[in-house]
């Protein structure tokens, strides 16, 4: 006899009823958009499920970019990268193991992709494998040169602290490079 086991990224249809005023704003949107209705409840409830959910369980706050690099360019270089390094030993490893329930290169990689760029808005993430099994990824960010620096410090420490890898890290005014000896496994 066989199992069968149902695809957990299969569609599953139901039916839900908003205010008018809801859907007016959704309707707006998704014209706003280019895209359905369906596909814009779909993007909101995938982002719930994500991210919205742990943001009071993580202590996250909605911040605006110009406070947080006003707050940054206080910093020299040296502060910013001492600052980020503090927190990537603590606030990283903690997030990931609330959020994932286990510290893993995969793991952490998701975190950036995902906590700090697509819900969080600190930055565009890009990720590529390299010949030889290593990952590269890039943070595009417009928090600055003082940013750039706290990041460096965050996902440096971040990574050392958190799965014990040594990533060797380069800035610009707007982005920060992190090459890992590592193809991510889960």
């Amino acid at each position: 006899m066989s199992e069968v086991t149902e695809d957990a990224r299969a569609s599953i249809t139901r039916s839900f009823r908003f205010e008018r005023e809801v859907l007016n704003v959704l309707d707006d949107e998704a014209v706003h958009m280019g895209i359905s209705v369906n596909a814009l409840v779909g993007i909101i409830l995938k982002r719930y499920a994500e991210f919205t959910r742990y943001l009071s369980k993580i202590d996250m706050v909605v911040v605006n970019r110009e406070m947080l690099t006003s707050i940054l360019d206080e910093l020299d270089d040296e502060k910013g990268y001492e600052l980020g390094s503090k927190l990537g030993r603590s606030i990283l490893p903690d997030t990931l193991m609330f959020w994932k329930k286990e510290l893993t290169e995969r793991g952490i990689m998701e975190y950036i992709e995902k906590v700090m760029c697509r819900y969080g808005h600190l930055g565009t993430y890009d990720e590529r494998l390299m010949p030889g099994g290593q990952m590269t990824i890039v943070v595009r960010h417009g928090l600055g040169k003082k940013g750039s620096s706290f990041l460096e410090g965050y996902l440096k420490t971040g990574f050392e602290v958190t799965v014990g890898i040594k990533a060797v890290v380069e800035t610009t005014k707007s982005s920060v490079k992190c090459e890992l000896p590592f193809a991510p496994r889960s």
